[in-house]
């Protein structure tokens, strides 16, 4: 079970910072795009220390880590404020897409979602996690998406107060994952993502 959603994680993580990559490159900043992270190829996209993390939190039960983040120069935009919250949302976004596509197989295709074969377990876990990433990442804290695209959303003196809880944002996630408070603020958004994706 545990390499299965380490697997899942990998190529999920990997479409998650190609959304970034590609959106950003759409935008006019081909930072990204010039340090090879326009792809879905998950080597590309590992952070080792986030590789650790995952397998031991997947081995707790809870596989979630991180993947290296894509460079982004926000200067190279047209708009700074506007795109980089773009950018920030294409992740999430690419997330919910997975597992709206996972939805669609499982209506169309229900047997190959049976969990007594590696790879109805794995398409399960697919479904699962995508929106389990989605959900996670638009907490509006930082380093998550969701931080970048509240600034976006703020006018600018909000948005440079915003700016200033960033340096806490890690110690947040942390606080929040050994408290349980993190399930707690998860599932609300996961049950609007199962509204959007039909499984609601």
């Amino acid at each position: 079970m545990v390499p299965l959603w380490i697997i899942a994680f990998l190529i999920s993580a990997a479409f998650h910072e190609a959304a970034h990559a590609w959106t950003a490159y759409k935008l006019g900043d081909d930072t990204a795009a010039n340090a090879g992270r326009m792809t879905i190829n998950p080597l590309v996209h590992i952070d080792p220390m986030g590789l650790i993390f995952l397998i031991i939190m997947a081995a707790s039960g809870f596989g979630i880590g991180w993947a290296k983040p894509v460079p982004i120069n926000p200067y190279n935009f047209r708009n700074p404020r506007r795109d980089n919250m773009l950018v920030a949302l294409s992740g999430p976004v690419s997330n919910i897409i997975l597992a709206a596509f996972f939805v669609l197989l499982f209506k169309l295709f229900p047997g190959l979602f049976d969990t007594d074969n590696r790879v109805g377990i794995l398409f399960v876990i697919f479904l699962q996690l995508n929106m389990i990433l989605a959900a996670f990442n638009l907490l509006p804290i930082h380093p998550l998406d969701g931080s970048h695209i509240v600034e976006g959303i703020l006018p600018d003196p909000l948005a440079d107060l915003w700016q200033k809880t960033y340096p806490f944002g890690f110690i947040i996630l942390i606080l929040l994952l050994i408290s349980g408070g993190l399930s707690i603020l998860i599932e609300p958004m996961l049950r609007f993502i199962s509204l959007i994706i039909g499984l609601g």
